[in-house]
């Protein structure tokens, strides 16, 4: 084969062009949607918060979600320690950017056991959450103090919010019910307490409409569940529902000798009684105050006791103080002097002056007319007394006299006084009887009882010994033999024995000898001297003629 014939290789053609692969479209096509993204989420960003929080209990950094209405609206990003507590930087939605007003509210969800009962029960599968309801206010903040608890009353449910001031601090837990009539309307939301002066303060809140029930009459007692009450007129237990039973709650309603009144005055607060009966006892009353001057121990009379008329409920003790005696105390005066209010409105007149007014007037007549004040016990067991009126028979007029500003009502020695002077009576008399002469007499007594009774033992011992003899044995068949022969005896004087036949005719013999000498008896009757000196024969008498 020649050169021309061999081939010739085939040489590469290479060219050249300026287009880029269609591979780095796929980064590029990264990078633009993570731009986007980015600028989107930057764009879309919500609002960035604060919330202070006593402890980071249930907060847990980029996990801890925020959720309204059980959507999620954003999570916590950072929890840091600032003074005494956390503080949480929370994220959030751009939805909720409108919501967040000052008065808005933040709490930690997790699982909590209290008197308003059970609640977060489903955070033990899903973990804690941060629960945010939106306010009412329009202007809006990024600074907010978490709740440490869940609130007892939804934010935004209509009714009435009242505050109560009670002395007793543990009468009380937030989450109670409360009640009117048995029936719960409410809850007790917050307590706080009053250092200065020293008293505790309770929120409650009524329901709509239920908050239509409280009036300007209204008042409020703690209920204990069991109301146990003995009167004349028997036992009567109440029982209120399982939970006020347990702990307890507050009970509202307008007492029967009050009308219902207007709406309730909602700015000042109201006083919460320890039992129902209290809004009786303790209500306040417009009335007229008295000092009693005592002359009897006023132990176990204290402040609230009632003054009653004959068992009627007529006032209360205001006032037993240091300061009413410290006058008595620098003088030779030996009563103890007792503040008292005499409330009209407890007889069923208006809660007016005017009522005080006429019954001033009516009270400076009765003392005239004899009444008096006196100590009365109110409970053996307890010891406690009240103030007693009633009418006495006097032997002088009372003149009328005042203490400071006060008026005074007159009184008497109550009746454990009067008891207590009757005994030291009684034990004066029996001191001065002659114990020593009578002693020596009762001795006297018994000794000569004594002697008798010895003596009556010898008789007693005598006349065992003569029932027990052998001739005492006899006698009862000595009598039986004797009643035998004396029953034969009378057989013998039978109407058909002999012996009768000759006894009847004795008897008829001489009977007939005393029919004959009846004449001689009745002629010695005449004349006794009839049987010596024989008498003379009067002649026959003789009819006279015409």
């Amino acid at each position: 084969m020649s050169e021309a014939q061999v081939p010739q290789p085939m040489m590469a053609e290479i060219k050249t062009h300026n287009r880029i692969s269609k591979v780095w479209l796929i980064p590029f096509l990264a990078l633009a949607i993570a731009s986007w993204m980015v600028i989107d989420t930057y764009v879309n960003r919500g609002p960035a918060i604060t919330i202070t929080f006593e402890t980071a209990e249930g907060l847990v950094a980029g996990k801890t979600r925020v959720k309204t209405l059980e959507v999620d609206i954003g999570f916590v990003k950072d929890v840091r320690l600032q003074g005494n507590g956390v503080i949480a930087h929370i994220q959030l939605d751009q939805q909720v950017a409108d919501m967040l007003t000052e008065d808005a509210n933040f709490w930690v969800v997790k699982p909590r056991i209290g008197s308003g009962g059970i609640s977060g029960l489903g955070t033990l599968m899903s973990g804690s959450y941060i629960e945010f309801v939106p306010g009412n206010s329009s202007v809006l903040s990024t600074t907010y103090t978490g709740l440490e608890q869940e609130p007892i009353t939804g934010f935004g449910v209509p009714g009435t919010r009242l505050d109560l001031v009670s002395e007793q601090g543990n009468s009380l837990s937030i989450g109670e019910p409360v009640l009117y009539r048995g029936f719960e309307v409410g809850r007790v939301e917050k307590s706080t307490f009053d250092i200065e002066n020293r008293r505790v303060h309770y929120q409650i809140f009524v329901k709509s409409p239920y908050s239509e029930l409280l009036t300007e009459n209204t008042y409020f007692w703690n209920s204990s569940g069991v109301d146990f009450n003995a009167t004349t007129q028997g036992i009567k237990v109440n029982v209120g529902s399982l939970e006020s039973i347990i702990s307890g709650g507050v009970t509202f309603d307008v007492p029967i000798d009050l009308p219902l009144g207007n709406a309730i005055n909602t700015a000042r607060p109201h006083v919460l009684y320890p039992d129902a009966d209290s809004v009786y006892e303790r209500r306040q009353y417009q009335a007229k105050e008295f000092i009693v001057m005592f002359e009897d121990s006023i132990r176990g009379l204290d402040v609230g006791a009632p003054v009653e008329y004959r068992g009627i409920r007529v006032g209360t003790v205001a006032k037993i103080d240091s300061t009413l005696t410290m006058d008595i105390l620098a003088s030779n005066e030996q009563r103890i002097p007792v503040l008292i209010k005499f409330e009209p409105a407890r007889l069923g007149l208006p809660d007016e002056q005017t009522s005080v007014d006429l019954i001033s007037q009516y009270i400076d007549k009765w003392t005239e007319q004899g009444l008096r004040a006196t100590l009365k016990s109110g409970s053996l067991l307890t010891g406690s007394l009240f103030v007693d009126l009633d009418y006495y028979t006097l032997d002088s007029q009372h003149q009328v006299e005042t203490y400071q500003s006060w008026p005074v009502m007159p009184s008497m020695a109550g009746s454990l006084a009067q008891i207590e002077e009757k005994v030291f009576d009684i034990l004066d008399k029996f001191s001065s009887m002659p114990i020593e002469v009578t002693v020596d007499n009762i001795n006297q007594m018994l000794a000569s009882a004594n002697s008798t009774m010895i003596g009556l033992n010898e008789a007693i011992a005598d006349v065992k010994a003569l029932i027990n003899a052998q001739e005492t044995q006899a006698i009862p068949e000595s009598v039986n033999k004797t009643l035998s022969q004396l029953s034969k005896t009378l057989e013998s004087y039978n109407h058909q024995a002999p012996v009768y036949g000759e006894l009847e005719q004795s008897l008829s013999q001489f009977q007939q000898l005393m029919r004959d000498i009846q004449p001689l008896i009745k002629e010695l009757n005449n004349k006794p001297n009839a049987l010596i000196f024989k008498g003379q024969v009067d002649e026959d008498p003789q009819p006279k003629g015409k």
